[in-house]
Formats: C-alpha cells, structure tokens, sequence
C-alpha cells in the first residue's frame, strides 16, 4: 500500500473493507507491507531507520565513534572487556574470577584521581619491574592488619614510628631449638670498606652461656652490644662494644679494673698514680711529704667501683683510690709484699727496715720493681 495521507479505513464502505481484509486496518503514510503476510520484507541495504526492533536508532550505541549510556553495560561472554587496538588491557571472567591484564610488553597499569581538579597518580603497576608503586603524592593507611610475606622488608623513611608498645621478633619461632643464634637490632655504618664502618647490633645472643651455676640465673644467652667482623658473614668474628647509660640496675659479677675509689676536692692537679693525703685548702692534697702519717690513697685512672662520681670531674674531684689494685708512682727497687710509704712530692717508695707503721703504710708492692726510675708500678693499696 502506498499513500500520500494516514488514514483508518472505514469497515462499512466496500474498498475500506476490502483494504482491512488485505492487512491494512490502517494505512500509514508512506510505503506499508500488509500484516497480513508474515515473511512480507523490503530486500536492500537501508542507509538511514528511525527504529530497529522497536527501538528507536538514537539509542544504540555506536561503533565508530565515542559514546555513552546511562544504563548497565553486561558482557555474558567470559572472554570479557578488551582495549586498545593491539587488545593491550583484557578484562576477563573466569570462574567467577575477574582478570585485569596489561597484555602488551612492559606497559604499566596505572590508577589516577581528580585531587581538587588535578590528576593525581595513586598507584602504579609497573610492567617493567614488577613493583607495585604507590608515589609521594600523600598518605596510605591500612585500616587493618597487614601481613607481609617475603625474605626482606625495607623502609625508606626519614622516622619510623611504631605505636605498638611491644615489637616481636622470630614470631613463627615455636620452640627453643629453632630459635636463630641472633635477634635483635642492626645499626648500618657504610659499606665495610674500612674499619671504622664495621656494622653495629643490639642482639639477643642465643648462644652465650654462663658460668654453669645457679648464682647468675644460668640461663643461656644474653642480651650483647657487638659490631661485626666483617665480610660475607658479618655476624663472624664479632667485637663487644660499650653501652653508656646513665644507672645501671644490675648484679655485677665481676669488674674489669680493680680498685674501690671515691671522688674528693683537692687544691692542686695530681696525675694518676701519685700519693695524696687529707688536709690542704680543700679535702685532699698531693702529699709533699715522706712517710708521712697523713697519706690517704692513690690517684686513681679506671675505678673499678667510683662513689661521689657526680661530686666534680678528673680535674677538680680526682678519684682517689681507698683499697685494691691501683699503679702508684713508685721510686726505686722493690721486691713483691714490701710495704709502700709517701716518698714526697706525691711519690711513694719502698719502706727500709723499721721505717713502715701502721699510720704511715700506703700499701704493698704486688711485682718486683727492678730500676731505680719512678714508674707507674702495680700495687695494692688499704693492706699494711
């Protein structure tokens, strides 16, 4: 049927029936198939349709060019979403599993937002490394535990800052026999090239032992201050170091020096080893003279035990040693057990035959002195 007008046919005039009959209960304008043949078709190409299906032409999306829409986008197909025309990302689905791949050779994935209208890089895969990037362009926080499985983690901070009261070592550790020799903190200094930059640990050492007894706990192990050895196995040939503290709270089993000091005010210098006695314009003096009664101790240099140690320093307080081993300016021969007195001038001397009493005895020689020179010799002191 072709017409120039739309129109409804009128059932009761004879032409009208005859197109209703036909397939045509209304005519619209233009070029119409009757209804009444189900495989009536137009055969050609069409170059322009208002509607395919029922729906109209403006909402389908194109093919060539860019598009949108404003509803859901489904792909049943688990082959998935492919971008690029070289398929460079794939999405995919695979046992209910998504696939995100950059498939073309060490190309980046890379995550962006608009941070107050500029866009901001959040997160980078990159393809040529395999490192998983988060840049310096703010803050990340984990709202949760994070476990972190791997041989080594580092952190490239300026501060560390762990709010955790207590911090865990060798925690897959499940009995003593797996525990490692060593755990604990290591202090980098450089790359080994010279001495001086030998790295530094603060290391529970699984392997030190005490003296077998049940005086110090005797419990294996100890908390030890070393720096390495060196090399490939810089835990090898380790050196103790020294800790500095202000008080230490601790039993002492023993004391590398060997004398009991304590400091006092004296009103001239005196150098290690010289005699000192009380009195002067402060509380000692070096003593001027020979076996004198008033001889009082020995200056001493590494006090195995030190009171009054914040009275003053070396120079103002020097610590006098009351009792033990101490090096004394000795003058002349001497032979191991002779007795000691004041020599003057702050030296002492070996004491001649009914010369030593009980006031005037400093101490006794430990070796045989065997020149007559002054020297620092070895000596212990508060005995008669």
């Amino acid at each position: 049927m072709v017409s120039n007008v739309a129109f409804t046919p009128n059932a009761t005039d004879t032409d009208s029936a005859a197109l209703i009959s036909a397939g045509f209960s209304s005519v619209a304008q233009g070029i119409q198939l009757s209804s009444t043949v189900s495989s009536a078709k137009f055969r050609g190409t069409a170059t322009d349709s208002d509607s395919l299906g029922g729906v109209a032409a403006a909402n389908y999306l194109r093919s060539d060019q860019n598009d949108s829409t404003n509803s859901s986008f489904t792909i049943a197909n688990d082959t998935g979403l492919i971008l690029g025309a070289g398929s460079d990302i794939t999405m995919s689905l695979s046992s209910d599993n998504l696939t995100i791949a950059q498939t073309t050779q060490d190309k980046d994935i890379i995550f962006t937002v608009n941070d107050g209208g500029v866009t901001t890089t959040m997160m980078t895969m990159d393809g040529s490394t395999g490192l998983l990037e988060l840049p310096s362009c703010g803050d990340v926080r984990v709202k949760g535990n994070l476990t972190v499985d791997g041989t080594q983690t580092t952190f490239n901070t300026t501060t560390l800052t762990i709010e955790d009261n207590i911090i865990e070592l060798n925690r897959n550790i499940s009995s003593n026999s797996g525990m490692p020799n060593y755990s604990g903190i290591k202090v980098n200094r450089g790359e080994t090239s010279t001495a001086t930059e030998q790295d530094l640990f603060w290391v529970w050492d699984e392997t030190f032992a005490d003296d077998g007894t049940t005086i110090y706990g005797n419990a294996g192990g100890a908390w030890t201050a070393f720096k390495s050895g060196g090399g490939d196995d810089e835990l090898s040939a380790a050196t103790l170091v020294d800790i500095r503290a202000n008080i230490v709270h601790a039993t002492s089993t023993s004391a590398m020096y060997a004398d009991l000091a304590e400091r006092y005010a004296t009103d001239t210098p005196v150098e290690t080893g010289e005699v000192v006695s009380l009195g002067g314009n402060e509380e000692i003096t070096k003593c001027m003279d020979e076996k004198s009664d008033a001889v009082f101790g020995v200056v001493s240099e590494t006090p195995a035990y030190l009171m009054n140690s914040e009275a003053g320093n070396n120079d103002t307080h020097p610590a006098i040693a009351l009792k033990g081993r101490v090096p004394v300016r000795v003058t002349g021969k001497g032979s191991a057990g002779d007795r000691i007195v004041s020599a003057g001038y702050g030296l002492a001397r070996v004491a001649a035959e009914g010369e030593a009493t009980t006031f005037n005895t400093l101490g006794r020689l430990i070796k045989h002195k065997y020149n007559e020179e002054t020297a620092l010799t070895e000596c212990v002191i508060g005995v008669k």
